[in-house]
């Protein structure tokens, strides 16, 4: 049973409906007694069936009364939505829909037949249709005896009224086309189209696609498809291809010339009927020893031959060259060509040319030569070889010159002219001068040694205190008072004394003058660090300054404006100098360590800048920047990194490091004063402007509290040195960031220890670490104070560093 859902074909009889599947197609419709619609009152059946998802009708063999739209139904007729099938007095309407066919059948009627048909449309449809025999089952009890007559006549008229109509539709419907060949051709075909008729230049076409094909001598084949559209007059134009050229490409000479064909390689000559396509050309002919020659070439085509045999032009000349005596070996550009007299093909350009011949020295020239214009060389007169002297002295690296010209320095072999005395000249700083006369054989060799013999001047060397160590050129020579006697060349001269800083000076003694130097030596004193250098200068071109020891009252005192529980005042010692760096660590200085290192920004403002100081780096990044600046600059690393915190080796090594707490405040509060100070710039509010850099009016929009009626023209951090140094010398150890120091944080100091403390270090170990000083953020009086001490495990935004070292 078909459902509704699998059906392709349906039929409606008066109010009953039958579904047919694909497979059960073609049925039959009409009297017999197999027919799968059964109707009363007609002669003969209708098939309907399916092929390749077109519906079809086709009437049986003994039925000639049936017609679609009014036409007789011939053979097998394509089905379209809307057609009318009719069978005697049966109509069967076709409605198509989504690939379905509906038959509604009406099985007497007795009114008139269907209306005329369409006649373009039969004709698409014919033309269409592809017509494919299809299998028919007899209807059941058809009579084959029954068949009607028709008059010849009345098939004649028929005939011709069919064709007559077939002609108008044709007339009717057809367009006017014009088809322009270019070049023009005899004639050409429509061979598929089977509706065409020539009318003068132009043919009546029916829309649609038809192919187009063309023959002319020389030219390829045309075999196209033209498009016509819907318009009454159309015309096409069509280009025919020219056959190529048939090239035979050759030299005079024949050399086996490459071959290119508008810069596309084609080949070795010689080349017989090549290919080339109709047109303009450019051919380049290139061989080994001759000048590239690049001609135009106009390819006529349609296989027509032509050939082209440029002459080349050699990338050589003829060379001929003489001797006196003659035969010297004669090279070229260092490989052998013969012996003189010889005439040499030498490639054009620059050629080194020389001519060899024992006892004779080597002849050597530069030839221009020109592309296939010979040349005659004038003759080349040898001379007797030069003498060969291996020259060398004690001590070497002398400078030599002979007969007043310079040639260099010993060792060196020295090649002189034959049968005459040449002066030769010696010299070295230090050393007398030696000049010689010397001649030599022809092609002879000898081995000359010469001793120098010093030149040394006097120095009276001195020194205040005496008993100093004198060392020249990192060599002890002796102690002060001293005379030395010094070969006449510069030496560095240094004089060391235990406890004194070493001096050193550059001389140069001067042979019959007697040179004194004094040298008054400074006491070295690790409490003043007098003798000691008053600047050091770091591989990154920081700079550090000495900071002298001290006492001082650090902290503040209780009860004191803004005092905190931790800042408990005790007296400390800095009992040595030592040394602080100028400014603070700068964003371009810590990339250097750690490239990828991005300070950021705050509120919008640039902290990253490359002179603005780091920021939001923790104390542990910082303990590893000082060590890797350490083995940079050759000293010991101060933190031991393997810890678990990291912390500084004790006592504190001689690389680079943080300033203790105690070092930072002596040198921000004290160091270069008469008494310490409360605040950066002295001990008394409000902050002169321009102080240092804190939360003034320009940090309103990204702070919460600022300093209202202080500017510093900073929103957030400064360029380092942007503000005044300190007395001793330092930037910005009153604001711009608050800093790391060496200390880990002891939460407070309840009561001050008794005495005084010496260089104290802090805790051994901790989590936290101190930050010392106001930053650009700070606009309270706690904040402000430079005795304000803090604490942190990670940085901030506001919080650098600063590079401190020991004295020695």
């Amino acid at each position: 049973m078909t459902t509704a859902a699998d059906w392709v074909l349906a039929t409606e009889e008066s109010g009953h409906t039958r579904h047919f599947a694909a497979a059960a197609l073609p049925i039959v419709i009409g009297d017999t007694q197999g027919a799968d619609i059964r109707l009363a009152g007609v002669t003969g059946v209708v098939q309907i069936g399916q092929l390749d998802g077109v519906f079809f009708a086709q009437p049986g063999k003994q039925t000639e009364n049936a017609r679609l739209d009014g036409q007789p139904l011939r053979g097998s007729r394509r089905i379209q939505d809307g057609n009318v099938i009719a069978l005697d007095s049966a109509r069967l309407k076709c409605a198509l829909r989504g690939g379905r066919l509906t038959l509604s059948i009406e099985a007497r009627v007795t009114a008139g037949d269907t209306a005329p048909p369409d006649l373009e449309e039969v004709a698409r449809a014919s033309a269409e249709m592809e017509i494919a025999p299809v299998a028919f089952r007899r209807s059941v009890g058809t009579d084959r005896g029954e068949k009607r007559r028709v008059s010849k006549t009345t098939v004649i008229v028929a005939s011709v009224a069919a064709i007559f109509v077939i002609v108008a539709w044709f007339a009717f419907t057809a367009k006017s086309v014009a088809i322009v060949f270019e070049p023009p051709v005899d004639s050409y075909t429509l061979p598929r189209t089977l509706f065409k008729l020539g009318v003068g230049d132009r043919h009546l076409l029916r829309s649609g696609s038809h192919v187009v094909r063309a023959e002319l001598a020389g030219y390829y084949p045309l075999d196209t498809r033209i498009e016509v559209g819907a318009e009454s007059n159309q015309t096409f134009r069509l280009t025919l291809t020219k056959l190529p050229g048939l090239v035979t490409l050759a030299t005079a000479p024949e050399v086996g010339a490459q071959v290119k064909v508008d810069g596309n390689l084609l080949g070795t000559t010689p080349l017989v009927d090549v290919e080339i396509i109709p047109g303009t050309h450019q051919v380049e002919f290139s061989a080994e020893r001759f000048l590239s020659q690049v001609l135009e070439l106009v390819v006529t085509g349609g296989n027509e031959r032509q050939t082209l045999t440029p002459t080349l032009t050699p990338n050589w000349a003829l060379v001929t060259v003489a001797s006196e005596p003659a035969g010297a070996s004669v090279s070229v550009d260092g490989a052998p060509a013969g012996t003189t007299p010889a005439a040499l093909e030498l490639a054009a350009g620059f050629r080194d040319v020389e001519l060899t011949l024992s006892g004779y020295n080597a002849w050597q020239q530069r030839v221009t030569v020109v592309a296939n214009e010979p040349q005659t060389l004038p003759p080349v007169r040898l001379v007797a070889a030069d003498g060969r002297v291996q020259l060398t002295t004690v001590p070497a690296d002398a400078a030599v010159s002979v007969d007043g010209t310079f040639r260099g320095r010993t060792p060196l072999q020295l090649r002189l002219a034959p049968g005459r005395a040449h002066e030769i000249a010696i010299t070295k700083p230090g050393y007398d001068t030696v000049r010689r006369e010397l001649s030599v054989a022809a092609d002879s060799g000898r081995t000359l040694e010469i001793e120098l013999v010093g030149q040394f001047g006097e120095v009276d060397v001195q020194s205040n205190p005496a008993n100093a160590e004198i060392w020249v050129d990192d060599r002890l020579v002796g102690v002060t008072p001293a005379r030395l006697n010094l070969m006449a060349i510069g030496h560095e001269l240094e004089v060391r004394l235990a406890g004194y800083a070493p001096q050193a000076i550059e001389i140069t003694p001067r042979p019959g003058f007697l040179q004194a130097e004094m040298f008054e030596l400074e006491e070295l004193d690790t409490t003043s660090g007098g003798g000691y250098p008053r600047t050091i200068t770091t591989s990154l071109g920081q700079e550090l300054k000495i900071i002298p020891a001290g006492r001082f009252r650090m902290g503040s005192a209780r009860g004191s404006q803004g005092f905190r529980p931790n800042e408990v005042a005790h007296d400390v010692e800095i009992s040595r100098a030592f040394y602080l760096g100028v400014h603070e660590v700068t964003n371009a200085e810590f990339r250097k360590f750690e490239a990828a290192h991005d300070s950021g920004t705050f509120s919008g403002q640039a902290l990253n800048g490359d002179d603005q100081p780091v920021v939001r780096v923790e104390w542990e990044d910082v303990a590893r920047f000082m060590n890797w600046l350490s083995i940079e600059d050759g000293l010991q690393p101060v933190y031991d990194t393997t810890s678990e915190p990291i912390k500084p080796f004790r006592p504190l090594r001689n690389g680079y490091r943080l300033p203790t707490e105690a070092e930072w405040s002596w040198a921000a509060r004290a160091a270069g004063r008469d008494a310490p100070i409360v605040y950066p710039w002295g001990n008394a509010l409000p902050p002169p402007d321009r102080t240092d850099n804190f939360a003034d009016i320009a940090a309103a929009e990204v702070l919460p509290t600022t300093l209202v009626i202080y500017t510093d023209g900073f929103a957030v951090s400064a360029p380092v040195g942007s503000f005044a140094a300190n007395p001793v010398g330092i930037f910005d150890l009153g604001g711009n960031v608050a800093e790391w120091v060496q200390d880990f944080y002891e939460i407070s100091v309840t009561t001050p220890p008794e005495g005084v403390t010496v260089d104290p270090l802090g805790p051994e170990t901790g989590g936290f670490h101190v930050l010392q000083g106001p930053s650009w953020r700070s606009a309270s009086v706690t904040d402000l104070r430079l005795a304000y001490r803090n604490y942190s495990s990670e940085g901030r935004e506001d919080v650098g560093f600063r590079i401190a070292r020991n004295l020695e």
